[in-house]
């Protein structure tokens, strides 16, 4: 009985060590991840990109470079879908007022592929769809994309600004907030 009391002390000691804030902005990350990374997708029509290459490059040119919205999904996960239409609703007046890059990019297995290119097809996401294929962003990402959806911002230099996990109602106007701070 002692043992078990210890253990659960431990535990309960413990927990808000390994705990992550779900909802909350998550401060500066200056010397976090950087973007662009050296990782293959593949687009809807399943040919190979390299997120390194010129769709999601950062400009050489200072003025040229802008944010870049980086969105997981699942094609199973219901508060995903949520997520993206919000965004698909809300984006050609964001882009009227801002000026950055959003990109979705599902972590589904293979055999979900063709149902990933069936979804971006039929809610005609006006924001590029990707498909990690080889799940690598979750070895580059804070938190290795653990529970889904996660949205990351990186500035116009590629650093990380803000990640968010989960999504509820009104979560978009905190993210296109942050978007317009960083113009």
């Amino acid at each position: 009985m002692k043992n078990c009391l210890t253990i659960a002390g431990l535990l309960l000691c413990a927990w808000p060590i390994f705990s992550q804030n779900n909802n909350a902005l998550q401060g500066n990350y200056s010397s976090g991840p950087h973007f662009p990374f050296n990782i293959t997708l593949l687009n809807m029509d399943s040919t190979e990109v390299t997120n390194s290459s010129k769709v999601m490059a950062i400009p050489k040119k200072e003025k040229d470079r802008k944010p870049t919205v980086i969105a997981f999904w699942l094609t199973t996960c219901i508060p995903c879908h949520i997520e993206l239409a919000s965004y698909s609703a809300h984006y050609a007046e964001w882009k009227k007022q801002a000026d950055f890059n959003l990109y979705a990019i599902s972590t589904d297995f293979s055999k979900n592929f063709r149902r990933i290119a069936g979804i971006a097809k039929e809610k005609q996401f006006p924001f590029e769809v990707y498909w990690d294929r080889d799940h690598l962003f979750r070895t580059v990402m804070p938190g290795e994309l653990n529970g889904l959806p996660q949205v990351f911002i990186f500035d116009k230099n590629g650093n990380l600004a803000y990640k968010h996990k989960g999504f509820r109602p009104g979560d978009e106007a905190a993210l296109f907030a942050k978007i317009k701070e960083l113009q």
